[in-house]
């Protein structure tokens, strides 16, 4: 796992969640990702754990999410980032989940 990843676990999530975390994160692998590459790997991964704000049920949910298409969890943290949660523009919510809204 990459240092600034672990970095982040160490900050949002308590410590006896580490190993979980971890765990969760690579049951999303370079299959999952396009050209198998690695930074799309690390891309998800750091996806996932921005919107799982310290939350381990977000982590397997996004994880599920990106095992299924890894752009879409790509997308949520981009746009998660760049609008606010009560955002009326149908174009940056159309594909985030309804739990992020």
């Amino acid at each position: 796992m990459q240092k600034e990843l672990l970095l982040l676990i160490n900050n949002d999530f308590p410590p006896q969640q580490t190993e979980q975390i971890i765990a969760e994160l690579r049951k999303v692998t370079l299959n999952h990702v396009m050209a198998s590459s690695e930074a799309n790997l690390f891309n998800t991964r750091h996806a996932i754990l921005k919107l799982a704000n310290g939350n381990i049920d977000q982590v397997r949910y996004y994880v599920s999410s990106a095992m299924k298409d890894f752009r879409d969890v790509i997308f949520w943290a981009e746009t998660s980032e760049n609008s606010s949660n009560d955002c009326t523009d149908n174009k940056l919510t159309r594909n985030l989940p309804t739990q992020n809204r």
